[in-house]
């Protein structure tokens, strides 16, 4: 059975092929920004399923919709699509693996007219041109062999999924319950240390960076967390933590510091 002249096996197929393709634009994208090596997506796998989806999408459009139409409505589908992961995301394990709050006509950090428009441009060169080359190879592939690697990418993909959430369930709340610990040592010390100041000068700005640090060490210790390389590796993906209604970029860099100190599980 086909619909706009794709089977489900090739749609599945499809959608690993420009999940994967997503991954790699992702990681050279953000590597080239950070200057250092960023392994992108959700996953642990090299997909992004965000880039699967809007790819499949555009490939379904093919060229049965003018240009100007085709990048209107990739541009407001793949913004649609981009919110609700990303808030989906969030609600499940109060992280973002994106964060678009610096850039100009956001909402809520989760998309950009930017990048919606960059996506709006991406779903025609998708849709008109890079489908057609994509799709070219992928015909030749008999069928029996299409069925057997949508079979296998589906598997594969569900462990991956499922070691991810597994990883992912409950950490990010106790890092969280963790950072409030830390953030209540710091106040603890901050306050000893105006207190025993306070007659040679008139307020204390920060604590030192020494004391501080020791405060970090401590509560690692007192956690007894450990994390292993699969968790090491998802959490290094997560771009920023939002602690409830506060705002998003808040101990967000010292929870992520916490994260690098964690001590690494012997196998």
């Amino acid at each position: 059975m086909k619909w706009l002249g794709m089977s489900m096996d090739e749609a599945v197929l499809y959608f690993y092929i420009y999940s994967f393709l997503g991954w790699v634009y992702e990681s050279i994208l953000v590597s080239v920004r950070e200057k250092h090596w960023a392994n992108r997506g959700f996953l642990i796998g090299p997909i992004c399923p965000i880039y699967g989806a809007g790819g499949l999408l555009f490939a379904l459009m093919g060229t049965h919709l003018s240009i100007p139409v085709t990048f209107l409505v990739c541009m407001v589908s793949s913004a649609v699509l981009e919110y609700l992961t990303g808030l989906t995301l969030e609600k499940l394990f109060h992280a973002s693996w994106w964060d678009y709050s610096n850039m100009p006509l956001n909402l809520n950090g989760y998309i950009c007219l930017p990048a919606s428009l960059l996506f709006g441009a991406m779903g025609v060169a998708v849709s008109h041109f890079i489908h057609p080359l994509v799709a070219l190879p992928v015909g030749y592939l008999p069928e029996w062999l299409v069925n057997i690697a949508a079979l296998l990418l589906v598997g594969v993909t569900s462990a991956d999924i499922t070691v991810t959430v597994s990883t992912l369930s409950d950490f990010v709340d106790r890092l969280v319950e963790i950072d409030k610990q830390i953030n209540q040592a710091i106040d603890d010390k901050y306050r000893e240390f105006e207190s025993s100041v306070s007659g040679t000068i008139k307020s204390v700005k920060a604590i030192p960076a020494n004391v501080r640090d020791k405060i970090i060490d401590q509560e690692i210790l007192r956690s007894n967390l450990s994390l292993t390389g699969v968790q090491a590796q998802v959490l290094g993906k997560i771009k920023s933590i939002r602690l409830g209604s506060e705002n998003k970029n808040s101990s967000n860099s010292r929870i992520r510091e916490f994260i690098r100190r964690l001590p690494r599980r012997k196998k």
